[in-house]
């Protein structure tokens, strides 16, 4: 599932030691190859977070256990992710790293992504703008010739505390899990070392992919931020879902213990 960066990002590139503010809901819209994508809503707040996808999907987080909640809402399902689940996903994936066949398929994309990690490259782009009232820097994210991500963040939008704490702790467990990747996950961290230099809130994002020729271009941009109290029942599963188990589990049966 591919978030919208403006949602995902925003806990990553916040700056750590924010000071207490208003809880925030902030209105995204987006574009797909210059063609109207629909628009998102997310609520930030200390203790939970609700996160829009632009293909429908959601993510309720609940900031004080950690639990994950994944929402479909054009199947109206969901399923959560706990602490625990990362942790046993860490194991199977480990497991089944060591498997002959996974193994070999394994150090070719790792071959591949040696090669792109020395053409990750963050830096400022010299831009500046406003979006939705509050002023941006733009950078720009490149790996090589595959994509660039261009993103707008300003450090004028205060966002709820706690929020950088809770996303480290699951970072760390995203992490310990992908840790089984040996080679291609020294290269997620050498690019999440350089993007630690872009201090503040995404604002505005062009993602531009270019695979073999064929190039797609996605944009976000937020268009209103409202600050005032958000509602308990925004943490809520919506009436008419399904619970069903956790596919990312689910998938790893067969290999080593099912999950119950």
């Amino acid at each position: 599932m591919r978030f919208s960066t403006l949602t995902l990002t925003a806990f990553v590139l916040a700056a750590g030691s924010a000071a207490a503010s208003d809880d925030l809901t902030i209105v995204s819209k987006h574009t797909h190859d210059g063609k109207p994508a629909g628009t998102s809503t997310s609520y930030l707040t200390s203790d939970h977070v609700r996160m829009a996808s632009e293909e429908g999907h959601e993510t309720i987080v609940d900031l004080k256990t950690g639990v994950m909640t994944m929402l479909d809402g054009k199947k109206k399902t969901y399923y959560t992710v706990t602490k625990q689940d990362m942790e046993q996903l860490a194991v199977k994936m480990k497991e089944r790293m060591n498997d002959p066949e996974t193994k070999k398929a394994m150090e070719m994309m790792a071959s591949m992504s040696g090669s792109m990690a020395t053409s990750f490259d963050v830096k400022k782009t010299g831009a500046t703008r406003k979006i939705a009232g509050y002023g941006c820097e733009e950078w720009a994210i490149t790996m090589g010739t595959l994509s660039t991500i261009k993103e707008c963040v300003s450090t004028e939008l205060q966002y709820p505390a706690h929020a950088w704490d809770a996303y480290k702790n699951f970072a760390e467990s995203m992490k310990n899990m992908m840790s089984a990747f040996g080679p291609m996950a020294k290269s997620g961290a050498e690019l999440a070392e350089k993007m630690k230099n872009m201090k503040g809130f995404p604002l505005g994002s062009s993602t531009v992919v270019d695979v073999m020729g064929h190039k797609t271009t996605t944009e976000s941009e937020v268009t209103e931020v409202r600050k005032g109290s958000i509602p308990a029942s925004a943490w809520e599963i919506p009436a008419g879902y399904t619970k069903v188990e956790n596919p990312m589990l689910k998938a790893f049966e067969g290999h080593g213990h099912s999950h119950r």
